[in-house]
């Protein structure tokens, strides 16, 4: 009996596949980055707990059978393993475990969807102070997976908020590491921080490499009752200004601080020959800040829009008007933005009327030192307007999450035909031109699944790397766990008949 018959008698025979249709469609992902790249798989498991995850790996190294989680196969994320093998789908771990309003605390399993966690969790009067964006991923990839991920508020990375894993490790044993390491004591998982090293850590942002992520834990804060919000711009020769005014704001105690450039309204509103928005900005606004704001009082909330008033107004900031403002985030908590919001309405009627724009491309996740803004956004707007990707009829966006330790993460968006080669080739080397430049000055690069990532990727961080492939190599020598994601230790894992 061979792998899949002895996997399939641990999952049951409903859990695992390996049709030839259902392994494509799992690989299947819309995200131009990843079309080059091979990411099929051989079969599909659907473990039920965490023994079961357990069982399989154990498994898989008798076999020498690669093995990677599936997290959310969409936006920047894909369905496929890098080297085939196994493609472990944790679909039916997707229980909130824990909601506890007293101590500030919660737990799901791996697939849980982080929209329904953190809506049980603002059900009970608290929060988990990440951006509110459609469904998100799963809780498990949100937290590993090498990105931003679900979450870039002015309190930081979704990470930041993780105080607990329990993990299959690449031999198959189980293991708890922070808070969940005394979650079955009395005082039950409390704190991140153990007696010894933060071993948390270890797992965040590791794309699956060294453990399969079983649960997580979370840091949760008190829900205030009161939110507010308001919206400044600056001209375009103040990006210094604009900057000083985030560098101030991100040390308030606010909950969000957002920034685009004026083509995120620009291309929505002044363009398209149905014209049936009208421009919400005025002709001299170029870079726009949202503030997002909570308070446990109404004398909080409006002396914190004061204060925000009082510092943007120094800094020559300009009020905009609640068309802008409370649209902005109107849904919240549940959806930022939705398609049906009149803003995207806009920016998809008017860019197809006038290009037949298909397709949304983010060109990279980057984190640079906030005070370095208006140096990055020159050069973004430099070498997008040497490939024909700036202003009319071809706008691109920034978007940008000032976060706290004066670090902001941004992406640039583009609008194209992805039928024309032309625009495809301009995209892709506009990408690459300012990836060169990026990695020069010592950018970090928050996006995509190793080994899809640039080179300075690696290059800007040698000793950092040198220490995770030993720490990959002693905890799974036979590189069974998302292989292709230090692909250079071993060349990829010699794959077996099945």
């Amino acid at each position: 009996m061979g792998f899949f018959e002895r996997a399939k008698a641990i999952v049951g025979p409903d859990s695992i596949t390996n049709s030839r249709e259902v392994c494509r469609a799992y690989g299947y992902n819309t995200f131009l980055s990843y079309k080059q790249r091979n990411l099929s798989t051989e079969m599909i498991v659907m473990p039920h707990n965490v023994q079961e995850v357990a069982e399989v790996i154990k498994l898989a190294n008798e076999y020498k059978v690669p093995i990677t989680p599936k997290g959310i196969a969409g936006g920047t994320g894909f369905g496929g393993p890098l080297k085939g093998g196994v493609l472990l789908d944790l679909f039916h771990m997707d229980k909130v475990l824990l909601v506890d309003p007293v101590n500030y605390k919660a737990i799901a399993e791996p697939a849980c969807s982080f929209f329904k966690f953190s809506q049980e969790i603002f059900k009970a009067g608290m929060m988990i102070p990440t951006s509110e964006y459609t469904c998100g991923p799963n809780v498990a990839a949100s937290a590993i997976t090498p990105v931003n991920a679900f979450g870039k508020t002015r309190y930081g990375r979704n990470c930041d908020l993780v105080e607990g894993f329990e993990v299959v490790l690449p031999t198959g044993e189980i293991c708890a590491v922070g808070s969940l390491a005394y979650e079955n004591t009395y005082f039950g998982p409390f704190y991140r921080y153990i007696h010894g090293s933060d071993l948390v850590g270890l797992f965040i942002q590791s794309n699956g490499a060294f453990g399969i992520v079983t649960k997580v834990a979370y840091m949760c804060q008190k829900r205030p009752p009161y939110w507010s919000s308001c919206t400044y711009y600056w001209k375009e020769d103040e990006a210094g200004l604009c900057t000083e005014a985030m560098t101030e704001s991100t040390a308030l105690e606010l909950f969000d601080i957002h920034l685009n450039d004026k083509w995120k309204y620009e291309f929505t509103t002044s363009v398209g020959s149905r014209g049936k928005l009208k421009s919400i900005l005025p002709d001299d606004a170029y870079f726009v800040l949202h503030f997002t704001i909570n308070a446990f009082s109404e004398d909080e909330l409006t002396a914190k829009l004061n204060i925000i008033d009082d510092l943007c107004q120094k800094l020559k900031g300009v009020k905009l008007g609640d068309e802008v403002g409370n649209t902005f985030f109107d849904t919240w908590p549940t959806m930022h933005a939705p398609v049906i919001h009149p803003l995207n309405y806009g920016m998809w009627d008017c860019l197809y009327d006038l290009n037949r724009t298909n397709y949304h491309f983010i060109y990279d996740s980057i984190n640079y030192p906030t005070s370095k803004f208006p140096e990055v956004y020159g050069k973004i707007r430099e070498i997008c307007s040497k490939y024909g990707l700036w202003g009319f009829p071809r706008p691109a966006v920034y978007d940008g999450f000032p976060m706290r330790g004066q670090v902001i993460c941004s992406q640039t968006w583009s609008f194209i035909n992805s039928r024309e080669d032309e625009q495809l080739t301009n995209m892709f080397n506009c990408r690459d031109e300012f990836r060169e430049w990026f990695g020069s000055v010592g950018g970090t690069h928050q996006q995509h699944i190793p080994p899809i990532t640039p080179e300075y990727v690696w290059d800007n961080q040698r000793s950092d790397y040198e220490l995770l492939r030993i720490i990959k190599k002693a905890l799974d020598p036979n590189n069974i766990l998302s292989p292709g994601t230090y692909s250079e230790i071993w060349g990829g894992v010699k794959q077996y008949g099945f």
